[in-house]
Parts: structure tokens; C-alpha cells; sequence
């Protein structure tokens, strides 16, 4: 009898998390139809990993390159190359620190910045277009919903 109800316990946390994880490929799932059916286009002068590495420098008031190597998951050389090409097209600016001379602190020019202000992930005609084919409670809740998951998730990753 006492082992029925450990067992009982331990099974909630489980169902918790079984409905989570269930929730994340639900959510994976409509994430990928919406890119998919809603992406906007690329910028036609950008590649995708440009853009990206665009996206990750307006997010600070300077990014280093070994951090945003880091963050895109590409190796550092690779990111160098981006950075000098983004660059040369005046898109980003590289400066010394003035803290450490040794190090480059990455930012977008006013171009780069128009730029990634411009670009967006769903192509903002066929979003509205969705948006409204859902009934108003419904188009309510779902930006809601999104606006609280970018919340919590900001949140959670120290942004």
C-alpha cells in the first residue's frame, strides 16, 4: 500500500512533464508551419546567417566576437569573416575597446540598423491576413499568449 502511493507521487511529475514536453513539439511544430507558411523573405542582399548575425548585434550596445561566434554556434573564424564582410558593405562597424585594446566591440551602423529594423521573421501582410481569419477572443489570446511566452523566456535567459 505505501509503495501504491510513491508510486502515485512520483507519477505526478511525470505527467507534468510528459504535458510539457508534449506542449514544446506542439508548439515546435506550429512554429514551424507558421516560419514556413508566414516567413518573410530574405533581404535580397543578406544571407540568412548575415542577417542572424545582424539580429545578434543590435541586441547590445557592442557584441565581442567570441561571443557571437558563441552564440551563433559558428566557429570563430567564420564569424570574423562575416563581421569584415558585413562590414565592408557598412552594415556594422568594428572599434578597439576602449577597456582592452586587445579586444573589437562589434555595432551596427545606421545602415545595419535600418536594416534589421526592416526585416521581419513573418511576413507582416499574411500575418495580418491570419490574424484576422481568427475570431477577435481567439486572435486576443494567441498574441497574448506569445507576447507572455517572449516574456518568460526573456526571462529565463538574462535578457
Amino acid at each position: 500500500m505505501n509503495s501504491s502511493r510513491s508510486e502515485q507521487k512520483s507519477s505526478r511529475p511525470r505527467r507534468s512533464s510528459q504535458s510539457v514536453a508534449a506542449a514544446v513539439d506542439r508548439f515546435d511544430d506550429s512554429y514551424r508551419r507558421l516560419g514556413a507558411t508566414l516567413g518573410a523573405p530574405l533581404p535580397p542582399d543578406l544571407s540568412r546567417t548575415e542577417l542572424l548575425v545582424l539580429e545578434h548585434v543590435a541586441d547590445g550596445e557592442g557584441a565581442a566576437l567570441g561571443w557571437l561566434a558563441i552564440h551563433l554556434e559558428l566557429p570563430k573564424s567564420t564569424t570574423s569573416v562575416l563581421v569584415k564582410g558585413l562590414e565592408g558593405r557598412r552594415f556594422l562597424r568594428r572599434r578597439r575597446r576602449a577597456d582592452d585594446e586587445r579586444r573589437l566591440s562589434i555595432t551596427l551602423t545606421p545602415k545595419g540598423r535600418r536594416r534589421v529594423l526592416a526585416a521581419r521573421a513573418l511576413d507582416a501582410t499574411r500575418l495580418e491576413a491570419a490574424l484576422r481569419a481568427l475570431p477577435r477572443p481567439d486572435r486576443i489570446a494567441a498574441v497574448a499568449g506569445m507576447e507572455r511566452l517572449a516574456a518568460v523566456a526573456a526571462g529565463n535567459t538574462g535578457r
